[in-house]
């Protein structure tokens, strides 16, 4: 696979002025508490246990919705001055540990895209692709795994043990030491209600206990490609939303954010949700920060991202989330816009399987979005 990553750091005390949208539109967000929550027995104990699970002829991927980003009438496409055209005769550094993964063969049948994720702690490295997650020590040993996702919901009850939906996350909280593994849930697909099932270790080790959790996202909009971060004062998410009438129609963009500090201890918890289409209907392709290194300056908001082009100008969106369970609507603002350099987002006039490589299928560019993760780093002196 040829892989290409773009690293964008935005310092924070540059950010620039402007808007897009109709950013002053009242937010009116959903407080809810897990309609479902336990902690598993350990998960080395679970995984022998035959997952309740769709057959294969009924696997489930949704498949990767573009998002509707306007385009400017007649606009001419833009240069981008940093588009690398050739070989720079710099190579990457060398791996420090190289070792089989999982493979699309254990899913319960053949899925596309991947959706894949992986994080590391101090002991472990924890994979979760698509419907099949596994946990190897830090060398590439394999210790669990591969298994279904909803293993580790086995005896919960519930769509988060009988489904096995797909565009999982995979992270490590570093802050406390804990493991968190998610997924969707869509038990009447295409039609709701839609769930999100979240799973936080009760210690350091993935192959222990696990806090489990079934939150209702919405009962008529599907929480397409959810996205998670780590942050001091909870577990951050995104979701790009999607109604089924005949098809998957555009339904705004969706953020919300967990109750972290309830769920390291398999506490009962809420989750507030915002439904940012009324806010402005072209919101899409957001992105939560997610902590790497030192924490935050204290009480820091979790900076949301998402990019622009063309109609708004060539910009990042920055919006501010600081959950307050107090005043829950006071919780999600927007804070400025950040103009770039020139880019065209418009790869392949929309083709979503456009960038060859050698001897390999054509892969998507996801152009239309940010890549996951946007991450976040405390220098001391300065925020990136």
């Amino acid at each position: 696979m040829v892989t290409a990553l773009l690293t964008l750091l935005v310092p924070f005390n540059a950010l620039g002025e402007g808007s897009a949208g109709a950013q002053t539109a009242e937010l009116n967000p959903v407080v809810r508490s897990a309609s479902r929550w336990d902690t598993s027995p350990p998960l080395r104990d679970l995984a022998l246990i035959q997952p309740e699970t769709l057959a294969p002829d009924q696997a489930l991927e949704i498949p990767l919705h573009s998002l509707p980003k306007p385009q400017l009438e007649g606009a001419v496409p833009e240069v981008d001055s940093v588009v690398q055209k050739s070989f720079l005769g710099v190579s990457a550094p060398p791996t420090i540990a190289n070792f089989e993964g999982i493979s699309n063969e254990d899913n319960v049948s053949p899925v596309l895209p991947p959706d894949t994720n992986g994080d590391i702690g101090p002991n472990h490295y924890v994979q979760i692709v698509n419907l099949s997650f596994a946990v190897y020590d830090r060398g590439g040993s394999l210790l669990l795994g591969p298994l279904p996702n909803n293993t580790i919901f086995q005896g919960f009850g519930g769509p988060c043990q009988t489904t096995n939906n797909g565009d999982p996350i995979a992270l490590y909280d570093h802050l406390a030491d804990r493991w968190l593994l998610s997924q969707f849930a869509i038990p009447n697909n295409p039609y709701g209600p839609y769930y999100q099932c979240i799973a936080v270790s009760a210690t350091g080790d993935p192959t222990g206990e696990w806090h489990r959790y079934e939150f209702l996202v919405s009962q008529n909009k599907l929480n397409d490609y959810p996205k998670f971060g780590v942050w001091p004062d909870g577990y951050y998410m995104t979701v790009n939303q999607f109604e089924y009438s005949s098809g998957w129609n555009w339904a705004g963009q969706g953020v919300a954010a967990f109750e972290r500090d309830q769920m390291l201890v398999g506490a009962p918890a809420r989750m507030v949700f915002y439904d940012l289409y009324a806010v402005d209907e072209t919101l899409g392709g957001m992105l939560p920060a997610d902590l790497d290194g030192p924490p935050p300056p204290l009480g820091s908001p979790n900076p949301f991202v998402q990019m622009d082009d063309d109609v708004w100008g060539d910009q990042l969106q920055v919006w501010n989330f600081s959950v307050n369970w107090a005043a829950p609507s006071a919780s999600f603002t927007f804070q400025n816009a950040v103009p770039t350099a020139p880019f065209d987002s418009n790869m392949c006039s929309g083709d979503p399987n456009c960038i060859p490589q050698p001897g390999g299928w054509a892969v998507d560019a996801i152009s239309d979005r940010l890549m996951y993760r946007l991450q976040y780093r405390n220098f001391g002196d300065h925020q990136s």
